[in-house]
């Protein structure tokens, strides 16, 4: 990956070199996690949702796995295609408009299922810590309507938030590519109006920033500006022209010698202008690809508040509140943990417990104290399990976050550099 070198440095030749070698592992790996996860998740929703074992955790736990389980389903066509397949596939099928609608669908609807994922994450958290620290608020708090509801509201609002600025920030483009004789792509272009007018916009302002800073007079300046807008605009023109006369060329057959040309001859000015294409072009192509919308080019407010929501509502906070849960319960384990031994030291030494003014017999005291105890290792145990979940969630995630946030505030030179070489 070139760096611009007017561009800070973030991530060197070791991220890509990392990014490339893993890339080829990618595909069967995650498609392994994902058949396994399948099988775990629908495995879990079949247990969680017998009627013995109906409960607010329980539910979670059930909802959690609903969407968990969509997401593996949907990612295993995507990885059969882009990662495994991708090289076997002709660059027409690799890029076609179906899969670039698949492709704008997958970005939804896994963003959506994963954040639907991380706030039923949290609501766990919150249930369990409410059943450690109030015990006897747990039926009041955390019953059985209210978890419903809950997890309801965390399907919809997720969808309601996440969707809407996803769906405005990304658009199908239209580029032509140039293809070799090996089918590698030698140079592609912007079809689509809004992406070639964003691009002429972003030229102009090159060209003003070059007159503001440069030495050259005001003449060579003027000049060297419109020899680059007329070199954009014929490079541009002759692109739509040859797609024209390729396309003439694929439903007439009665024309003269001069249209029925092979793509090679039809491009060959464009050739002869552009140094940057040094291997000889067999055909052209049109392919698509999912890009930023025409409003995200033209609005940085918005591509920005994505980013934010992606990074700060569905990563950041989230990991927060996550941290501050698991502190709180790894002390209420504590605390169980020393009420328990308490407990114990007074039955080693022969202390009767004395309730409402009363002594308890000694003969009362066992299955009293045995049920208890056991009932609260029970609650220890699950603590501790859904503790594990909720610690290697924020393995996961925090990273995400940082980066995502880091993607906001460093700008393009860390998006490209850095951010999607770890993303997939």
């Amino acid at each position: 990956m070139a760096v611009n070198e007017s561009q800070p440095l973030y991530c060197g030749s070791g991220m890509d070199n990392f990014h490339t070698s893993y890339k080829n592992l990618h595909g069967y790996i995650s498609l392994i996690v994902c058949i396994l996860g399948t099988i775990a998740n629908t495995l879990n929703i079949i247990v969680l949702t017998r009627r013995e074992m109906r409960s607010p955790t329980n539910a979670i736990l059930t909802g959690l796995a609903v969407a968990d389980l969509a997401v593996m389903l949907e990612y295993i066509p995507y990885t059969i295609h882009d990662y495994i397949l991708w090289e076997r596939l002709p660059r027409e099928q690799q890029l076609s408009y179906p899969w670039a609608c698949f492709i704008k669908f997958h970005s939804i609807f896994a963003q959506v299922l994963h954040t639907i994922s991380i706030w039923l994450t949290v609501t766990l958290a919150v249930w369990r810590y409410i059943a450690v620290g109030y015990p006897q608020k747990n039926r009041q708090w955390c019953g059985m309507r209210t978890t419903i509801i809950t997890i309801t509201s965390a399907y919809v609002v997720c969808v309601l938030v996440v969707s809407p600025s996803l769906y405005l920030v990304t658009s199908i483009a239209e580029f032509l590519e140039m293809l070799d004789a090996n089918g590698k792509t030698v140079k592609s272009i912007a079809l689509s109006q809004y992406v070639i007018d964003y691009q002429q916009s972003l030229m102009n302002k090159t060209a003003l920033a070059a007159a503001t800073t440069t030495t050259t007079t005001a003449a060579e300046l003027d000049l060297g500006a419109t020899d680059m807008w007329h070199n954009a605009t014929q490079t541009t023109a002759e692109m739509l022209l040859s797609i024209v006369n390729s396309s003439t060329n694929s439903f007439t057959s009665n024309t003269t010698t001069s249209t029925t040309t092979t793509t090679t001859t039809t491009i060959a000015p464009l050739l002869a202008n552009s140094s940057s294409l040094s291997t000889e072009v067999v055909r052209n192509i049109t392919v698509y690809r999912l890009y930023h919308s025409d409003l995200a080019l033209r609005n940085k407010t918005l591509h920005n508040a994505t980013n934010l929501i992606y990074s700060v509502l569905i990563k950041l906070i989230p990991c927060i509140a996550l941290t501050i849960l698991s502190v709180r319960l790894i002390m209420a384990l504590l605390e169980a943990k020393r009420r328990r031994k308490m407990l114990t030291s007074n039955a080693a030494n022969g202390m009767k417990p004395i309730v409402n003014g009363k002594v308890v017999e000694q003969q009362q005291r066992p299955r009293k104290n045995s049920k208890t105890l056991e009932k609260e290792k029970q609650t220890d145990r699950t603590t501790r399990m859904l503790l594990a979940v909720l610690l290697l969630f924020l393995i996961t995630e925090f990273p995400q976050g940082i980066m995502g946030l880091l993607n906001t505030v460093l700008g393009d030179a860390f998006l490209m550099q850095c951010y999607l070489r770890l993303s997939k």
